[in-house]
């Protein structure tokens, strides 16, 4: 395995990347299912959790895990959640609404102003139209569970509701918000990062994918590569992360989007 060393060389070597950091879903579902089955292995974890399990894991099943700050419908949950009912997993949101809104980041960028891609143009690229739906300089900085719609809605509530416009149930999916046990487990990603990693050893699977440049790549090298390490060091095996969506277009925004579908939902 990787030492601590090597990180440079993991983040400047897409391959060594995705072998430190990935597994497939198919191989995912068959490792989980062997672990699942030792009951000596969940002890190990609840242990070094403080028998602290959020509460949509203490009953031990085939979850497929999606942790974004806001739970929201765009092309990247959408595919998810088509991965989630292919491979017969339970699909879980874990959101973290205390995190605070920036409009520096990307996805959150996303869940105050919506992209949404009505079709192709000649050229065979997505057109696409931006809807603000947030006042960015009255709540960056804020919490998330704090930033209203400019017509006075919870964020949150909004993007909740936007589930119904694909004709989704929502009672088919666990939205949790993970906040307090997060909290509860260090202030700051760097002091609980580790604990969240040893949920995905084998209460569940994560879709994610990290990416390697900018502030992103920042977080990836500094933060997840130290404590997938210190997980493996701890336990011996490494958390279950499935890249979500394909990974040669892990960054383009158009897993950040909509369809017109969404346009009723919006009260401008």
């Amino acid at each position: 395995m990787v030492e601590i060393e090597d990180y440079n060389k993991i983040m400047s070597d897409r391959k060594l990347f995705d072998k430190f950091v990935y597994t497939s879903l198919p191989k995912a579902i068959k490792i989980l299912e062997e672990r699942q089955k030792d009951p000596e292995l969940i002890k190990k974890i609840e242990k070094l959790l403080n028998n602290n399990i959020p509460e949509p894991f203490r009953k031990i099943d085939k979850y497929g895990i999606s942790g974004k700050q806001i739970a929201t419908p765009n092309s990247d949950t959408r595919w998810f959640i088509k991965l989630n009912n292919q491979f017969g997993l339970k699909a879980v949101f874990l959101e973290f609404h205390s995190d605070k809104f920036t409009s520096n980041n990307d996805f959150k960028h996303s869940l105050g102003q919506l992209i949404i891609h009505k079709n192709f143009n000649k050229k065979g690229e997505y057109k696409e139209k931006k809807i603000t739906i947030i006042d960015f300089n009255k709540y960056d900085g804020k919490p998330l569970k704090n930033v209203l719609t400019l017509w006075s809605e919870s964020l949150i509530d909004f993007h909740r509701r936007l589930f119904e416009a694909y004709n989704f149930d929502k009672k088919d999916f666990i939205f949790y918000d993970e906040s307090k046990w997060l909290s509860e487990n260090g202030s700051v990603a760097k002091d609980y990062y580790k604990n969240d990693l040893m949920l995905y050893i084998c209460h569940g699977i994560l879709f994610e994918n990290f990416l390697l440049n900018g502030s992103d790549g920042e977080f990836t090298k500094n933060i997840l590569l130290p404590a997938i390490q210190e997980v493996i060091n701890l336990v011996g095996i490494k958390p279950l992360i499935v890249p979500i969506p394909p990974m040669d277009m892990e960054e383009d925004l158009h897993w950040f989007s909509y369809d017109e579908k969404i346009r009723p939902f919006i009260r401008l």
